[in-house]
């Protein structure tokens, strides 16, 4: 018998290639084989998914610090980690994306927007951070590695990046998780987006906290001149945006 990869001789008892490692496979595909394996490669479903998620919450500086100290078995890889977190996502904006545009018409309604050029720039956007939010994610690591690295220093470029995508991913899984809930019971959408908005800022702070092991009045400071940054820049952008929108 041969590695069906590398063509390396096997033993009958070998399950794994010792020449390549790849698994032995001698029957034909099925479902639970699939999805045994997309969890095995995606989701390392040997708790690691969840072991990451976990300890993001209750230890992010042991997770991140791993990673860049070289431990690279303990916890799930960073760009996996944000793809599951991400397709979970996407499965439920599925179901809420109704619901996000409804809450978006309802505040051009009570504007009296609703024929005003603002009211579809805002209904442009939504549906653009709705279809494209995958891309706009990955893209914008970059962006906000680079505020990171102005603001909190210490670590490089690259290695901002990699914080940046273990902590962003678990804000997503959580935020899924309470607009999961919120659509399970019904909960108003507006009550739903403020939380995750705190959640947001609250987490980004505890998380940067311990990693950077700065104190209390440290982050405050520091997490309140990132978002007047983020803020100032977004307006920059809106204005330029609606500039270009007359013409």
């Amino acid at each position: 018998m041969e590695c069906k990869n590398c063509s390396t001789t096997l033993l009958d008892t070998n399950r794994f290639c010792p020449n390549c490692s790849a698994k032995v496979i001698n029957n034909k595909l099925t479902f639970s084989f699939v999805v045994e394996e997309f969890l095995a490669t995606y989701i390392n479903w040997d708790n690691k998914f969840f072991k990451t998620s976990t300890h993001l919450f209750t230890k992010p500086e042991v997770v991140v610090n791993s990673y860049l100290g070289g431990i690279r078995k303990r916890y799930m890889q960073p760009f996996a980690f944000m793809i599951v977190a991400l397709t979970i996502y996407g499965f439920y904006m599925f179901f809420s994306k109704d619901e996000v545009l409804g809450y978006i018409d309802s505040i051009n309604a009570s504007s009296n927007n609703d024929n005003n050029k603002e009211a579809v720039l805002s209904e442009k956007w939504t549906n653009s951070l709705i279809n494209y939010h995958n891309i706009i994610t990955f893209g914008s690591i970059p962006f906000l590695a680079v505020l990171n690295l102005l603001i909190f220093k210490t670590k490089n470029f690259i290695e901002h990046c990699i914080l940046l995508v273990y902590v962003y991913a678990n804000y997503i899984l959580g935020s899924t998780i309470i607009g999961a809930l919120g659509l399970l019971f019904n909960a108003n959408f507006t009550y739903v987006y403020l939380f995750n908005m705190i959640l947001m800022v609250v987490y980004h702070m505890y998380a940067y906290q311990k990693i950077f092991e700065l104190s209390y009045f440290k982050i405050i400071l520091k997490t309140i001149l990132l978002w007047l940054s983020l803020t100032l820049i977004f307006t920059v952008f809106v204005i330029f945006q609606g500039i270009a929108s007359l013409y």
